[in-house]
């Protein structure tokens, strides 16, 4: 028979955290819904968007700073309606960054140190998340000090 677990209850700074969660998370609906709505803001923010991307491709230092100047001036223009201006995948919602970066050196000595560990260990060992990680081992990968055998959750990395 199984032993029976005892249940943690959350403290109550936890459940208001949860529930400022939650409202953040409607206030970013309503949000969303406002630009939708609005076809003058539902362009702009658009518009946003493709400077976004032509700033992403483009080497040309003057034409760079005029986008970057009309960037500005959209984001303002938005920032006036209540909406905030960072378009990430069609969606004007602010996206939080993971606050601790990893260490590539770190990373490379788990690696080499634990030869076939999976990226959730690697995570868990370095005390961050796979998500946080995973750019790091992409460049480890590409500058071939890291090498892989598997797919997806299955990869597993072995330093050279």
């Amino acid at each position: 028979m199984a032993e029976p677990t005892t249940r943690t209850r959350r403290s109550e700074e936890d459940r208001i955290a949860a529930l400022e969660a939650q409202i953040a998370q409607l206030k970013a609906r309503a949000e969303a819904k406002k630009v939708k709505k609005d076809p003058s803001l539902r362009h702009i923010s658009a518009a946003a968007r493709s400077i976004d991307k032509a700033l992403s491709t483009i080497q040309d230092t003057a034409t760079k700073a005029v986008l970057v100047e009309s960037r500005t001036a959209l984001g303002a223009c938005l920032s006036l309606n209540g909406v905030t201006a960072k378009a990430t995948n069609g969606v004007l919602i602010p996206r939080a960054r993971p606050s601790a970066s990893v260490d590539a050196a770190a990373v490379l000595a788990y690696v080499t140190a634990n030869p076939g560990a999976r990226g959730e260990h690697i995570a868990a060992a370095l005390g961050t998340d796979t998500t946080t990680m995973r750019p790091v081992m992409h460049r480890l990968i590409d500058e071939r000090k890291v090498k892989t055998k598997g797919e997806r959750r299955g990869m597993q990395y072995f330093g050279m």
